[in-house]
Formats: structure tokens, sequence, C-alpha cells
């Protein structure tokens, strides 16, 4: 049986910091990931802005930020645009930690651009922008400078409690379909969120729930779980492209370029939702708007809306900052088909079909201030937990979130790992989790593939952007069915 002082199930943004600092602090970590280092997960794929108060942007990262920002101001913001709902505890550690987290990924060989980034929500622009590709390439590189055991390929499964706290998991091996139990005095979720519940989501396909199942068997509370963030721009059309958040590159919380998006009777729409800032809202506003004007029978064939730049000048477009990035290059394609192709079409008049997608879940598995969760042994970093963003996700503020949690879970894990043991394993209980993982493997049954797409359905249906006490009662008696 393998062991580690700490396990971190997850090898992103949050379990690569959280491992880093339980190394820093003198103990042993593993990482397991279902994937590779540094090419799985949500931050990889990361835009990316890491939201600092702008007056620490200038004042620690040297870079051109604005002095009439500060602190208080940033958790101010964060706290209004979780609707009240955040645990202001745990928001006041990410304000106050996160520019020396940001200064020292600089040191280590983050690149980041000069000039942040102002989006919808913030007073002050605080989005420090580099990539999630920059961002793993650096975390990647210091896991191995500092020698922390990564086992890649792995599918946690199960956590293994003896006498009420974790003292393990166990899982497969996807590389060889064996059976694996890894023991550990402290074990850190950082799994990130479960976006893959949805028909249509912008997130990688890794991102399926599993430490959020894991953590509910293990006996942890969760908060906010109902609160899940929706992307207010995602293609319906082409086919290949559903679901897929391109048009965000254009969109209103992207830089502010002004698309406009129509009812199928062509009404500007946000215009009754908002009249001063219409389409450049926060992200739980636009959903709304999106999806209320479907329910209320005024969508387009495909169940959406129309969104539009032809008002727009084409050298504007054309010569938009954002065009001389990746997303919009005139090489840049996708499944095949040409986005500046479409781009073209966009700027002669056609309006494309968009919807809204999953894109974060801002709540999550209960933790306090120090990433503790109610289960002895048991941790938790990042998208996995709730309580940072309460109702909704500020833009910027994922990645603030994941390594402030990361670093904290980790001190946190370490402490305690440092008055604990390794445990044996029970028996019994390992007999009854080799069973229930080997049996998809072992036995015909139901099409795993066909009850995955029939929640998908169930959740696309009754646990959206506008949900109500119908409809999620309709969902618990679907999924019991």
């Amino acid at each position: 049986m393998h062991k580690a002082d700490v396990i971190i199930i997850g090898s992103e943004g949050a379990g690569a910091r959280a491992a880093l600092e339980v190394k820093r602090l003198g103990l042993e970590p593993m990482i397991v990931t279902k994937g590779m280092l540094g090419r799985c997960g949500a931050t990889v794929t990361a835009g990316a802005d890491i939201n600092v108060d702008s007056k620490s942007i200038k004042d620690v990262l040297g870079l051109n930020g604005d002095v009439r920002d500060s602190k208080e101001k940033f958790f101010e913001d964060t706290v209004i645009g979780g609707r009240y709902l955040s645990n202001q505890k745990i928001v006041e550690e990410h304000v106050e930690r996160i520019p020396q987290i940001v200064k020292e990924m600089v040191e280590w060989g983050l690149v980041v651009d000069t000039e942040p980034t102002q989006v919808a929500g913030h007073s002050y622009p605080r989005g420090v922008m580099t990539n999630g590709i920059k961002i793993m390439r650096v975390l990647a590189n210091q896991i191995k400078k500092a020698n922390i055991p990564v086992y890649e390929h792995f599918m946690a499964i199960d956590l293994v409690k003896k006498d009420g706290k974790v003292i393990g998991v166990v899982g497969l091996d996807l590389s060889t379909g064996e059976f694996i139990k890894i023991g550990a005095k402290a074990v850190i979720l950082a799994t990130g969120g479960g976006m893959q519940l949805y028909s249509y989501s912008t997130a990688p396909d890794e991102l399926t729930g599993d430490g959020h199942a894991m953590a509910f068997r293990a006996g942890a509370e969760f908060v906010d779980a109902e609160m899940i963030q929706f992307m207010g721009g995602t293609f319906l059309s082409p086919p290949a492209w559903a679901g897929h958040s391109f048009p965000y590159c254009f969109g209103p919380d992207a830089g502010g370029l002004d698309v406009r998006m129509f009812d199928k009777f062509g009404h500007r729409f946000m215009e009754k939702v908002d009249p001063v800032n219409k389409e450049h809202v926060t992200r739980d506003v636009l959903a709304r708007g999106i999806m209320n004007e479907v329910f209320e029978g005024n969508g387009s064939p495909a169940g959406g809306v129309y969104y539009s730049i032809k008002h727009l000048p084409d050298n504007l477009v054309d010569n938009w900052p954002a065009a001389k990035g990746h997303m919009v290059s005139e090489d840049f394609t996708f499944m095949g088909f040409s986005f500046k192709e479409l781009v073209d079409k966009m700027k002669k008049g056609l309006a494309i079909e968009i919807a809204v997608a999953s894109h974060f879940f801002c709540g999550g598995i209960r933790v306090n201030e120090k990433c503790v969760t109610c289960v002895p042994g048991l941790f938790a970093a990042g998208e996995v937990t709730g309580g940072t963003n309460g109702g909704n996700r500020l833009s910027g503020n994922a990645l603030t979130q994941i390594f402030v949690q990361g670093d904290i879970a980790g001190e946190s894990a370490a402490a305690y790992a440092k008055k604990s043991a390794f445990e044996d394993f029970p028996n019994e209980e390992i007999e009854q989790f080799r069973n229930r993982v080997m049996a998809p493997l072992e036995h015909d049954g139901v099409n795993a593939f066909e009850v995955r797409k029939e929640l998908q359905k169930v959740a696309w249906d009754d646990i959206c952007v506008i949900r109500s006490e119908d409809s999620l009662t309709s969902a618990l008696a679907k999924i019991n069915d």
C-alpha cells in the first residue's frame, strides 16, 4: 500500500499550491490526479486573470495598479458580488494573502501583463493577466523541483475512514485497471467543480464532481450547493461548437466590446434587465436575463437568444486588443470550423444563437477560513468548496480563490498530520470499496453514458439558472426514478 503524510486529490492550481505548502512545512505530500500534471482540470484552460487589489498590484507587484483601490474595497466588491452569501472570514483571507502569492509566482517565472484589467463587478482594475498554461508550467516546475510524487491517471473513488476520521483514499489506476490503496495522515480535496452535470458546459471533461461525491459519502457538510454560475454567451450552433464559450472573448465582461443580444422579435432584452449597463453586467445577471427570455417563449429556435456585432465598424472589431490573441486570430479553427469565417459573417450581419453554459460551482464542501471540513483529517481547497463566492463569483476571483485556499489547506493539513499517525485500513470496508469500484467493469448493466445524458437533461431542465421549489422537487423525483 502506498503512503504519504498528506494526499492531495487534484493536481491543478489549488492542489499544486497545497502540495508545495505541505512540502515547505517539512512533510511528504503526494498528488493524485486522474489526468496528467499540468494537462488536465480547469486551471490550465484559464484565460486568465488573477484578482489582486489594484493598490497592491502597484505597491507589491510593481505593475500599473490604481492606488485608490484597497483590500477593503476588493473585499466589499466580492461580498456584494456574491449577493452577501459569502463567508466573510474566507474572503478576508483571500484579499489579504493573494498579493504575496502572485509575487512569489512571478519570482518563480510566471509572466504577467503590466496592465491589469477591469471587468463587471469590480470598482478598479484588478485582473493580473496571464494564462493557465503559463500558470501550470510554473507550478509543475516547482512540483518537480520539490520532488513531490505525482500519481497520474489515478481515479480517486472514495475516502477511507476509521473511528470517524479520514485515513486515506482508494481508487483505480486507469492505466492498469488495478485497485489502489493509499494511506495518509490527512487528505486534501482539490478536485474542482462538477460542471459536466449539465448538457452545456465551458468546463473540461474532467470536472465531474468526484470530490463532492467523495466528501458527501464521508459525511462532509455542504453550503450554497445550488449556487452554480452560468456563462451567458456560449454557442448553440454549429453543433460542433455547442457549449463552447468563444463568443465570451467578444463578451460583456471580457474587456468592454459593445456586443448586443436580442430575442426572437429583435428586442434588445437586456435594456429592461439593466437599462444602464445592458449586456455589461455580472454573469449571474446576464444568465438570468437570457434564460428569462427563453422561458417566456421569446428565445431563438435552438433555445437561446441572438448575439450580434453588426453595429460595430469592421476595423474596430479587427483591431480590438483581444483580436491579437489566440482566441480570435485569423488562423484560429476549432473542430475544423474557421473562427475568422464566423466573425466575417457576423460583421456582415449574422446574429449567432447563444445560450448559457455551466461555468463554475460557487457552492460546495463547507470549510472554514482554514479550509477545515467537519470531518477530521479532511481538508478542501478551491472550487470544490463553498463559502468564498456565495451566490455568484466575480470574474477573476477563481484563480485568487484556488491559490489562496491551496496554501491555507496545505498549512492546515500539515499541522494536523504532524499530530497524527498512519492507521491500518479496515479490511471489510476496503473489500466493499473494491467491489463497488470494479462492479461496472465486471458486469453487464445500464449504459453509464446513457445515464449521464439523462442526468444532464434533468439538471438542464430543473436545476439550471432559474430554479424553484417545484423544479428542484421534480429533479429529485426524476433522479429517484
